[in-house]
């Protein structure tokens, strides 16, 4: 699936001071909100020029894998865990995150249903763009079955679906 990039975007779970932890979470955050309206160009907007996936997929490659999903299903991402590591001498910063995926349509009824989507673990690059914010340099993703998901995920996902 080709939302890891998205699902990695969008990463600002806790409040506090504004630290570079901090900016880069709500860099995420608001990079799944555009995923989750299906504005391409946001998303693409977000990512480096030089962008590139695990699959060897560039920027305009991973435009069009978006874009295809984009037209078929709805889209919502639940955030769960995120560990950041910030910037080193070169610029980059890593981000090691957790997302629930559900389509729209699952969505109405996940209360009903115990689980209707799939967790996902990305390992994310990001670098500095000049002035001020991040792109999006480099992505992983995988399938990961809840057993598997971090601490911190998981207790999130049990708000999320009571009784799970």
């Amino acid at each position: 699936m080709g939302l890891g990039v998205l699902a990695a975007a969008g990463l600002a779970l806790f409040c506090g001071p504004s630290s570079e932890e901090a900016r880069i979470k709500a860099f995420l955050k608001d990079t799944v909100a555009l995923a989750e309206k299906k504005d391409l160009a946001g998303v693409m907007s977000r990512l480096a020029e030089d962008y590139s996936d695990f699959e060897g997929r560039d920027k305009p490659a991973t435009g069009a894998l978006l874009g295809d999903y984009f037209r078929r299903t709805g889209i919502v991402i639940h955030l769960l865990g995120a560990r950041v590591t910030p910037a080193g001498p070169d610029g980059q910063a890593s981000v090691e995150a957790e997302a629930f995926f559900s389509s729209g349509a699952a969505e109405v009824f996940r209360r009903l249903v115990r689980v209707a989507g799939e967790c996902y673990r990305f390992e994310v690059r990001l670098a500095r763009s000049p002035g001020p914010g991040w792109r999006i340099v480099w992505a992983r993703w995988e399938s990961v079955p809840m057993s598997d998901l971090f601490p911190e995920s998981l207790a999130l996902l049990r708000k999320l679906f009571p009784g799970l």
